[in-house]
């Protein structure tokens, strides 16, 4: 827990000396090519600091050997679930290195799930910090231990986002169709991304609670239909219990949308990516509330509320400087209080990120 408590405070220190060169102003262009150096050397070290933790770890995760006995089969030709593109990289592993290497497969991912993970939020986010703060502290970097497949399919869509909003439609389909090659739940992106990019009318929103409230009401039709869709389901009574209302994922999506309304005329009145932002967590919030039964619901939900990433720094970016001061010391102590509360939960079974174990010395 200590070692977790020194990589977020430390590679947040980092991220606060990244600066945008394009917010450099007077400098001259010295000052610029410096910062653009300042910038590069801090990334390379959060960079180098997120992977040197993920890397050496051992049993860490909590379907860290059921991964170890998925790349087995995978290289002996027996039948998993796993997808292709997965399946290819560790079949490519396993073949070069002449034998069942598990340790440089979690590597190979770790590597590009984090590459992936901070070039988005450089890229896209008004705000570097306070958008690397938020994704430590509300567990992202810690949970990419678990499900690699997932995360580096998430961390596929942060990238993917910027595309999206500059209106690179193919190159955003083109991310998502290859984020698919190692986890295909990432397809309803192309779906559920392309609606909240439109304009919603009030009318929109209505439509969207009267479909929440038919989930609460029609849950047995909803689990045949998908019982329909995915038959794999059938017999997997484990899955078919869901995992529950997440009361804490409902709790964030109100949190940022409440912040969203009160900044209505700085933020989502004037701005189409904070208005993308707001819808995403408006899907999430009537997913994870109304929608909680079905199997695995949190997967879809993150591909929504990880847009939270550069929404919040958006709306503190527009609103008045004097509130701005306040609502982030306000934000900062929310993360601070939620990562704490992760790391309480961080050694349950299904989560089993601690305690944490490396191949260092043994």
């Amino acid at each position: 827990m200590i070692l977790y408590c020194i990589i977020v405070a430390a590679s947040v220190w980092i991220a606060c000396q990244v600066k945008y060169i394009d917010k450099v102003q007077g400098k001259g262009d010295r000052l610029r090519s410096r910062q653009w150096v300042v910038n590069r050397i801090c990334l390379t070290g959060i960079f180098a600091l997120l992977f040197g933790v993920s890397v050496l770890r051992i049993r860490t995760g909590n379907d860290y050997q059921t991964y170890i006995d998925h790349f087995h089969d995978i290289v002996c030709g027996n039948f998993v679930v796993t997808e292709k593109g997965f399946n290819l990289i560790v079949t490519a592993i396993y073949r070069f290195l002449d034998g069942e290497y598990y340790l440089v497969v979690f590597g190979v991912f770790a590597f590009f799930t984090i590459l992936i993970f901070l070039a988005g939020l450089y890229r896209q986010s008004v705000d570097f910090k306070m958008s690397f703060f938020l994704f430590m502290t509300l567990g992202l970097y810690f949970q990419t231990f678990n499900t690699v497949r997932y995360y580096l399919a998430l961390a596929i869509v942060v990238y993917a986002m910027y595309d999206l909003l500059h209106q690179h439609y193919m190159k955003f389909v083109l991310w998502i169709v290859l984020a698919s090659l190692f986890h295909k739940s990432v397809l309803v992106v192309l779906v559920l991304f392309f609606v909240a990019k439109c304009t919603w009318k009030w009318w929109h929103y209505l439509i969207l609670g009267m479909l929440g409230i038919t989930g609460l009401v029609a849950k047995n039709g909803y689990m045949k239909l998908l019982l329909w869709l995915y038959p794999s389901y059938v017999n997997e009574e484990e899955y078919l219990l869901g995992t529950g209302i997440s009361y804490v994922n409902i709790a964030r999506c109100l949190a940022v949308i409440v912040l969203c309304l009160l900044y209505y005329k700085y933020s989502l009145k004037n701005s189409r990516a904070c208005r993308f932002f707001f819808q995403l967590n408006v899907g999430a919030l009537i997913l994870y509330s109304c929608f909680f039964f079905v199997p695995f619901v949190s997967r879809i939900g993150y591909y929504l509320n990880v847009s939270q990433l550069f929404l919040i720094p958006m709306i503190l970016k527009d609103m008045p400087k004097k509130h701005r001061k306040w609502w982030t010391i306000i934000i900062v102590l929310a993360g601070v209080g939620y990562f704490i509360l992760f790391l309480q939960r961080a050694a349950e079974i299904n989560i089993r990120i601690l305690p944490y174990t490396t191949w260092l010395f043994e």
